[in-house]
């Protein structure tokens, strides 16, 4: 059960530019930010009662440790126990429940230079990444309103806000971690990145070249309100794995937004396929068409005191096999202490049977009901 979702001071100042590396209690350096938007983002980052909202802040999660002169350490720790029941057309169900080590979470930050830094993350998920693998390792400049980075990475394609444990199911169809060159540009209500990188899905029969590329635009129009927007080339790049090889090449497009009013916020995303894959390549229900992948997700939240968090969810998704047409829930969360964070959620989750796995029998889920509690700790 691969949980990731990550916060607004680190993804929308560096979802669409480079993550800053040399990180102080905590917190990224935001010094090459301008002073409107960055008070924006730091209001909504102070506010969370979870360690992480979106895909870059969990990244970055961790107190940032001096071990060096140049050198700091962070790390997040995430244990999760799960009860799911499937129920099958026909009338038949399955259930299972487990505990699990959802993430162990490692980084190195270095600060060569005042312009020059370098990152290593190392992540193990059980039943995801064993062994355990290098996440993310990158070289970093930055100077002036220009940024770039260099190297594995999360590609800023789809912010993937959350308030809950499990993954949205925007970030089942577009997380994508590739070797890239990502550059970008910061201005005081906006910032912009281009990325490219040789992608794992290619044309049939063509050669290994840098042929991939993206960009991603995000917005801070005015108080407390953000947008963003997002494209990649080949939507079969990303860790959805829809194809490995293919006759036509189709892209992808994402957008959100996110609004924050004093104990309440909400947020919206959008992920999908620019137009239909060929039938030929991606044609899971069989109907002869070609599929055209997408997702959503909806979310708002209220925080009654400082330390807890109510979330609401609905989410969906369409010709995206394995994953909920429809999908709704809610999630508690509780900072028991700086740093240690105790979440229970609960989804159910409703089936295309054109898109659905089946029983031994074969027939199709029709409805999914997942109990999750999670304890998270960041250092």
């Amino acid at each position: 059960m691969n949980r990731i979702a990550v916060a607004l001071s680190l993804s929308l100042t560096t979802f669409f530019s480079v993550p800053a590396l040399a990180q102080e209690g905590g917190k990224s350096d935001t010094s090459l930010i301008q002073p409107d938007l960055l008070a924006r983002l730091n209001k909504l980052e102070n506010q969370q009662v979870e360690l992480y909202h979106t895909l870059q802040e969990k990244k970055a999660a961790g107190l940032g440790t001096k071990i060096a002169e140049r050198i700091t350490i962070s790390g997040l720790l995430e244990i999760e126990g799960y009860y799911e029941n499937l129920e099958f057309e026909g009338g038949n169900s399955d259930s299972s429940s487990d505990f699990i080590l959802a993430t162990a979470q490692l980084s190195l930050a270095a600060e060569i230079t005042e312009h020059f830094t370098g990152d290593i993350s190392v992540l193990f998920e059980e039943d995801a990444t064993e062994p355990i693998e290098v996440d993310e390792a990158t070289i970093n400049f930055e100077f002036l309103r220009m940024n770039g980075r260099f190297g594995r990475q999360y590609l800023p394609f789809g912010v993937f806000h959350s308030h809950f444990i499990s993954d949205p199911l925007t970030l089942e169809l577009g997380e994508t971690r590739e070797t890239a060159f990502l550059l970008g540009y910061e201005r005081s209500l906006f910032s912009l990145s281009a990325f490219v990188f040789n992608g794992d899905a290619d044309k049939i029969g063509s050669e290994e070249h840098i042929r991939d590329w993206g960009a991603a635009l995000t917005i801070a129009p005015a108080g407390q309100i953000l947008l963003g927007a997002s494209y990649i080339s080949d939507l079969a790049d990303t860790g959805a794995g829809l194809v490995s090889e293919y006759r036509s090449r189709t892209a992808g497009w994402s957008a959100f937004s996110i609004f924050e009013w004093k104990r309440f916020d909400f947020t919206t995303e959008v992920l999908g396929a620019v137009d239909s894959f060929d039938s030929a390549d991606f044609d899971e229900d069989g109907d002869g068409k070609g599929d055209r992948p997408l997702a959503w997700n909806i979310e708002t939240a209220f925080s009654p005191r400082d330390d807890i968090e109510l979330a609401l969810r609905v989410e969906g998704s369409r010709d995206f096999f394995g994953f909920p047409e429809l999908q709704y829930g809610a999630d508690v969360s509780w900072s028991i202490v700086d740093n240690l964070t105790l979440s229970l959620e609960y989804l159910r989750g409703e089936f295309d049977a054109d898109f659905a796995e089946t029983d031994e029998a074969g027939n199709p889920i029709e409805r999914r009901d997942l109990v999750t509690a999670q304890l998270a700790l960041e250092f």
